[in-house]
């Protein structure tokens, strides 16, 4: 192989892989950024964060030990966190909001919006609403929201369990 031929199979592999790391690159420093977010929020409880997950745009976070629950999201135009100390909650459920979509025949159900929804034991408090996905403004495709809410929400009633036998 001439010099030239390798030149130009590297300069293409480098024009092809390039997108690819720059965009690993991107979600590492997005998702350092909304970890830094959550761990802010722990620090003002004086708890640590002991188990979190990412979503697109925001991260959902636990203190095993204090039995806290840490939210933050943010969009364009809006930024949500949460500080919630699961020994205060009752229970927690999934809501989910969906609307029908006829496509000739076929009907198929569209989730506006997913949330989690915790509910307090005193019920002069109001429920907290931890928005997983909103289509107004988030991608408008789920990738992974609905099991992460799931998880979150077996993990958080498993929580509220386990606080109320000790």
């Amino acid at each position: 192989m001439d010099s030239g031929t390798i030149t130009v199979t590297i300069v293409f592999i480098a024009i092809v892989t390039l997108p690819f790391i720059l965009s690993g690159i991107s979600k590492k420093r997005k998702k350092k950024k909304l970890l830094q977010h959550i761990n802010e929020l722990a620090v003002h409880k004086n708890c640590y964060i002991t188990q979190y997950d990412f979503g697109y745009n925001f991260v959902v976070g636990l203190d095993n030990m204090a039995d806290y629950l840490f939210f933050y999201k943010r969009n364009e135009n809006r930024e949500s966190q949460h500080a919630i100390h699961l020994k205060e909650i009752r229970n927690c459920k999934i809501l989910n909001s969906s609307h029908e979509i006829s496509e000739g025949k076929e009907n198929f159900s569209a989730i506006k919006k997913l949330e989690l929804c915790l509910y307090p034991i005193d019920k002069n408090n109001r429920e907290e609403y931890i928005e997983f996905y909103n289509n107004e403004y988030d991608n408008l495709t789920l990738s992974g929201q609905l099991q992460m809410a799931e998880k979150w929400a077996k993990l958080i009633n498993g929580k509220i369990k386990k606080s109320k036998t000790h």
